[in-house]
């Protein structure tokens, strides 16, 4: 397996439990830091599944499947040294003890560093819910908080399933544009807009695509996102905008 990319995909088929048909089959692809992989398709075509399988808590199914992490093989990464290289953010975080925001983050942390836990939360836009008990933040400031503590994780993949759920337009271009700043970083997302995906992704992966019979395709943000192309992901036809500037917007019919 080549190692040149920071996270490498190789034959990898996604299968959300054992003796269960793959939801798509060899999947391949190569990211490096400062992409930004939107994760895009139907409910159930196994994009929560993926990311599961990505942070090693899911096994990687597929007669010569592989996945490598910074050159190392997910498979062979300790749990301790898997943890200081990735983070995984659900789409919906289940919380069971009532914290506050703030301490909430500060166990999230490798090491206690209460200022970048306060930094994490003025960066999301959740400051003034530092105070707040968790069980009583409505579910975007929720997931707001859940991104802060991906954040203060400091890993160099940041797997992030629907990380703009319940966020008001502002908030999403907020959580976009933060994203768009770690270029240190490798981001893959699970998104259902798929507006938001292109402006704020550098690539696309489509899983439950019918044009292939993998299942899959994934290319750069400008090559995927054809009307065609999402017409055969989600069966319903597609139309695209321009506006005087070039930029391109995506409408379901």
């Amino acid at each position: 397996m080549k190692t040149d990319a920071w996270l490498q995909v190789e034959a990898l088929d996604v299968v959300a439990a054992a003796h269960q048909p793959a939801l798509a089959r060899k999947l391949s692809l190569r990211l490096l830091p400062g992409d930004r992989l939107g994760v895009i398709g139907r409910n159930g075509t196994g994009k929560s599944t993926l990311l599961r399988q990505l942070a090693g808590l899911l096994p990687l199914a597929g007669q010569s499947a592989a996945v490598s992490l910074a050159g190392q093989s997910l498979r062979e990464l300790a749990p301790e040294k898997l943890a200081v290289l990735r983070t995984l953010m659900p789409a919906q975080p289940r919380d069971r003890f009532n914290l506050s925001a703030l301490a909430l983050l500060e166990l999230s942390q490798p090491e206690p560093d209460r200022p970048a836990a306060e930094e994490a939360l003025r960066r999301v836009d959740a400051w003034a819910l530092r105070d707040r008990p968790v069980l009583a933040l409505s579910a975007g400031e929720r997931q707001r908080v859940a991104l802060a503590q991906a954040l203060v994780q400091n890993a160099s993949l940041l797997l992030l399933d629907e990380p703009v759920a319940f966020q008001d337009p502002g908030h999403q271009s907020l959580v976009g544009d933060l994203l768009a700043g770690l270029s240190e970083r490798v981001v893959v997302f699970c998104a259902h807009d798929v507006n938001w995906v292109a402006r704020f992704g550098t690539h696309v992966l489509g899983l439950g695509s019918k044009e292939n019979a993998q299942g899959w395709f994934f290319d750069t943000c400008e090559a995927a996102l054809e009307p065609e192309r999402l017409q055969h992901l989600y069966g319903c036809r597609w139309t695209h905008l321009r506006d005087a500037s070039g930029h391109r917007a995506w409408m379901a019919l």
